[in-house]
């Protein structure tokens, strides 16, 4: 390129210089013009969600890759059931991915006949650590059912090691949207809750639990706020474990006074290891309730087992559970899950392992006002990559929480 003083030498005159500068400037600012627009161009054509999803993808990208790192599938799963005259069909998998200090983990469930209590649903959970044992997470899931969906978030802070104290910060929030012409409501729940273990002594452990639950309706008479909390204590005397709890939690309606109620347990657990082989559980419980509408109500209830393996390769155990309720007393749905049915019950559970099945089945008796019975079968098995199991369970088993009906479950594994 020539400078002004050899244009100037050349015979070319300054001025022409400088026009000639100027035209080679604007030509270029229009080239740059032209580029932008393409570029804001292509941009809009992308929706935000688009863009989100790419951000997304160049995260997952980006993650840190170190040595021990490594993506991880979870098995893919088919099942078939039979129950109460219908045909369920169940489909689902799950992967992540995993370094020393993260853990990245998705699942997704699809099924024929989802419900508002069974939806079709995808989650996907992070958990970091930040140091030594200190863990920050987030989970999030989206669920769908024919007449509404639900989006559930949640963020947790843990110290997982008791040495002496592990700790729980967590909150969460679900949202339910129902659609037009369904007697369903659209529900916000918030609930933000703590935890915390000490170890007291070497074998003397105490771990108490606290939660706040707000659930706004539309309609202001279902909406209300329930808080509970628990404390639990675990004594270790070799060869026996005795853990004690007592819990409490109250539910206001603020504009459903006749709905408000308190509710209180104890419960008292007792693990004897007799010998090598034998282990002896009992568990006691007491729940009393109070409700808005002036009534009270009461239960007690007993389940013990007695484990014994016996030959090799095998092990039966002795069920034993009873339980009594006054008229008034109304199972609540926080304790659908843990409370034995009301009656007196005897089982017997055989578990072995017989090359290539393991084999669990189950013999019971309940009586109330009538006597009543029931079995279940449980095989299973893994071939390579293929694993199956088949589940015959007419009336459930001997704990209310067992599975009824008739299924059979192929998983393949690809990892």
């Amino acid at each position: 390129m020539l400078t002004k003083k050899g244009l100037l030498r050349s015979g070319v005159s300054l001025a022409h210089w400088e026009k000639q500068e100027i035209k080679e400037e604007t030509r270029r600012l229009k080239r740059e013009r032209i580029t932008e627009k393409a570029a804001v161009g292509v941009s809009s054509l992308l929706p935000r969600k688009c863009q989100a999803l790419a951000f997304l993808f160049f995260l997952i990208l980006t993650l840190p890759l170190v040595a021990s790192a490594q993506w991880r599938f979870d098995p893919v799963s088919t099942k078939l059931k039979w129950n109460d005259q219908e045909t369920l069909f169940l489909a689902g998998g799950g992967w992540g991915y995993y370094t020393s200090g993260l853990r990245w983990t998705h699942d997704l469930r699809w099924r024929n006949h989802p419900s508002p209590s069974t939806p079709l649903y995808y989650k996907s959970e992070l958990r970091r650590r930040i140091e030594q044992d200190w863990w920050l997470g987030a989970a999030g899931r989206y669920a769908l059912a024919p007449t509404c969906d639900f989006r559930w978030f949640q963020v947790e802070l843990e110290k997982t090691q008791t040495k002496p104290v592990a700790l729980s910060l967590w909150g969460e929030g679900e949202w339910r949207r129902v659609t037009a012409g369904t007697t369903l409501e659209d529900y916000d729940q918030q609930i933000v809750g703590a935890r915390l273990r000490w170890r007291l002594v070497p074998r003397l452990y105490w771990k108490g639990e606290w939660n706040r639950e707000w659930k706004t309706y539309p309609t202001h008479r279902k909406s209300s706020m329930k808080t509970a909390l628990s404390n639990e204590l675990t004594w270790q005397v070799s060869p026996h474990t005795f853990l004690g709890r007592w819990a409490e939690s109250t539910r206001i309606y603020p504009d459903n006074a006749w709905e408000n109620y308190y509710h209180r347990s104890f419960r008292l657990e007792w693990n004897w290891n007799i010998s090598q082989k034998a282990l002896w559980t009992a568990n006691c419980r007491y729940n009393w309730q109070s409700r808005g509408s002036g009534k009270e109500g009461r239960q007690v209830s007993f389940t013990g087992s007695l484990e014994y393996p016996y030959p090799s390769n095998t092990k039966w155990i002795w069920l034993v559970s009873a339980a009594k309720a006054t008229d008034s007393y109304v199972l609540l749905p926080e304790e659908e899950t843990e409370q034995p049915p009301v009656d007196c019950r005897l089982g017997l559970r055989f578990q072995g392992f017989s090359p290539p099945l393991i084999i669990r089945a189950e013999l019971f008796c309940a009586w109330e006002e009538q006597v009543t019975g029931g079995w279940l079968l449980r095989l299973q098995s893994r071939t390579g990559p293929i694993g199956w199991t088949l589940g015959l369970a007419p009336r459930g088993g001997f704990y209310p929480t067992e599975e009824k009906g008739y299924w059979i479950e192929a998983k393949y594994y690809l990892d």
